[in-house]
């Protein structure tokens, strides 16, 4: 899997990626966030302060798909809680958000009237943290699969298409092709999980991010297509090279081949010359040897013929005067 198609993967796995965050507005019962801790007879808090109270909800208690699972998941949160005085009512303390914490109902009515100890304080800041903690995992965890199969899709087709031209060009066997396709779209998957359920995890527990997210989605739809553009044409151009280079090391090869033979003929051919530079330089040797009288000036030159012929490595099967072959009887001179 190139580092494009990891690219692609992530970048089309982050842009499917939603998270919005409760408002008032999508609250059907938001009466708690107006008149939580408040005795009856005292005035309900403002728009501005109940948009507080719901802001101490942890953000990824507050954090679904579209505001309506918010708002949803909010309630939950909600359920079995109360908004709990920092400083008590019976000590001066104010109805504002700023003197107000969620808390179990149990522990807050376990409290009374006491001042909350800077001890509590801590532990429901610690809970706090872990309460978003905890949702932004549990977000990130149910995102991932929608981008494992962003990303796995976003891989598949272009691994498919690489991995056809290796086999065309001869590298794989359909087999091993088939291997690596599936290999890499488990990776694509792998990455596109990865990547939903890291900006899922990060948007659920911080809205900035989470608003950041949105608004660069379009961008983002568009970089992940452009990029599978381009990595389309990026695997057809790497096919063309690479066809390109084999044919042009497979002409390189032919000329070398070619270049060896011409050597193998010329070297031949040097050797014939040269053979028949000393055939010549006997032949002359031969013709120009003292011709001795009669026969028996005859019988020797035979004799030196036979020599010179059984020197240069002919046989009896080249002429029957040679070795295997009985020299000629001649009768006694009278």
């Amino acid at each position: 899997m190139s580092d494009d198609s990891h690219s692609n993967s992530a970048v089309n796995a982050a842009a499917t990626t939603k998270i919005q965050h409760a408002n008032l507005q999508d609250l059907p019962s938001a009466n708690r966030l107006y008149r939580g801790g408040i005795r009856p007879g005292e005035p309900s808090r403002t728009s501005v302060q109940a948009q507080e109270m719901l802001e101490k909800i942890p953000p990824s208690q507050r954090a679904g798909v579209d505001g309506k699972s918010a708002a949803s998941n909010a309630e939950k949160y909600l359920d079995g809680k109360h908004a709990s005085h920092i400083e008590p009512h019976s000590k001066g303390g104010s109805n504002n958000p700023n003197n107000i914490k969620w808390e179990n109902a149990k522990d807050n009515i376990a409290r009374g009237d006491k001042t909350m100890t800077w001890q509590e304080k801590m532990r429901l800041d610690a809970k706090w943290q872990f309460d978003n903690l905890r949702g932004a995992v549990k977000a990130g965890f149910q995102a991932a699969p929608l981008g494992a199969a962003v990303g796995a899709v976003t891989a598949a087709p272009f691994s498919l298409l690489t991995n056809a031209m290796r086999v065309v060009r001869g590298e794989i066997s359909a087999q091993e092709a088939t291997t690596a396709t599936l290999k890499d779209t488990v990776m694509g998957g792998a990455v596109g999980g990865a990547t939903a359920f890291a900006t899922t995890t990060v948007a659920a527990a911080f809205p900035p991010i989470a608003i950041a997210l949105t608004t660069v989605a379009p961008a983002l739809a568009v970089v992940g297509a452009a990029g599978m553009v381009i990595e389309f044409f990026k695997i057809l151009e790497d096919h063309k090279q690479k066809v390109r280079t084999y044919y042009e090391s497979l002409t390189q090869q032919e000329l070398a081949r070619l270049q060896e033979i011409e050597n193998e003929l010329i070297y031949e051919h040097q050797k014939n010359l040269d053979f028949l530079a000393e055939m010549k330089t006997i032949n002359q040797e031969i013709i120009n040897r003292p011709l001795a009288p009669g026969i028996e000036g005859a019988m020797e030159r035979l004799r030196e013929s036979i020599a010179i012929a059984q020197s240069l490595g002919l046989t009896s099967a080249d002429s029957k005067l040679l070795p295997d072959s009985q020299m000629p009887y001649l009768p006694p001179h009278s």
